[in-house]
């Protein structure tokens, strides 16, 4: 998408792109001082977590390097913090299987 500016210049939308590789991970989340672990799977811009009440499927939200998954309250940045709100209780890592 290309926006004509009011002074003529032209200003191109970037193309989304998934912030994290397609393929198989681990994702591990240390929150309150609890780590939790789950096999998960980035298949296009979705992570896929493979929970024992079955798969969660979660947007992946680019943002400059990097990106981000919601999930009940919590946003958890891939290979960074989480947060509830606006106060960060872990972080989260996605390391290759």
């Amino acid at each position: 998408m290309v926006v004509v500016g009011h002074l003529g210049f032209n200003i191109a939308a970037p193309t989304a792109s998934a912030a994290v590789t397609p393929g198989e991970y681990t994702f591990t989340t240390v929150n309150f001082g609890i780590p939790s672990s789950a096999p998960a799977s980035v298949q296009g811009n979705n992570l896929v977590l493979f929970s024992p009440v079955g798969p969660l499927n979660l947007p992946i939200v680019d943002v400059p390097g990097g990106g981000f998954v919601d999930f009940q309250g919590q946003r958890y940045f891939l290979g960074g913090e989480t947060f509830f709100g606006p106060f960060v209780i872990g972080h989260s890592v996605l390391s290759p299987r």
